[in-house]
């Protein structure tokens, strides 16, 4: 199975400014970029809640070669960070439930490979207070850091993917991202329902 759109994508922006014409500009104090606002964002349809940095991009289609696996995301980009959620959608009693190592393995390698970034850590976590799997992955240039997580749920499996620049799977945005989903008509978890990533 792969994962469709990286959901990755880097910004690079380039201004030239001579010191001439520097020079003859008023000085002004930069603006501090504005904090995203996080909000909850609820997704009836499919189940689940979550608190974006900003309103998802939502795009469906079916999982090639897979049919009828839907596939459902949910994207936001702020500057260089993505966050998303994944939906996949299986056909009544289709879904692997309970999905065992194999299944979430083959599913984290399947997004490292569509990122191309390698896998540093893997293994069982708890997310919205449900077994599931956790991994963290880095690009091959050092310059993105991945947290993934798998969370199973009668005929979905729920995939969160947050990437930012080094150390973000294991920042504040991406624990405050990961903690914050929850499955619709479960109680809101405590901050403290995941097992932390590793360092």
């Amino acid at each position: 199975m792969s994962i469709r759109s990286a959901t990755l994508s880097s910004l690079l922006l380039m201004a030239a400014v001579s010191l001439a014409f520097a020079e003859d500009q008023p000085t002004t104090p930069p603006v501090a970029p504005e904090e995203p606002q996080w909000t909850e964002f609820q997704s009836p349809e499919r189940g689940f809640a979550v608190s974006f940095p900003g309103a998802p991009k939502v795009t469906s289609a079916p999982v090639e070669g897979q049919n009828p696996l839907l596939q459902h995301d949910f994207q936001v980009n702020v500057g260089e960070d993505v966050y998303t959620v994944v939906v996949f959608e299986y056909p009544a009693g289709k879904a692997p439930n309970p999905p065992d190592t194999d299944f979430y393995v083959k599913l984290v390698n399947a997004y490292a490979k569509g990122s191309e970034s390698r896998l540093r850590k893997r293994g069982p976590a708890t997310i919205a207070g449900r077994p599931g799997f956790e991994a963290i992955a880095d690009d091959g240039k050092g310059k993105l850091n991945h947290l993934v997580d798998v969370v199973p749920a009668g005929d979905r499996i729920y995939m969160l993917a947050t990437a930012g620049p080094k150390n973000h799977a294991t920042g504040d945005d991406a624990e405050r991202f990961r903690d914050s989903f929850r499955l619709l008509g479960d109680p809101p978890q405590s901050q403290t329902a995941a097992d932390p990533p590793a360092q």
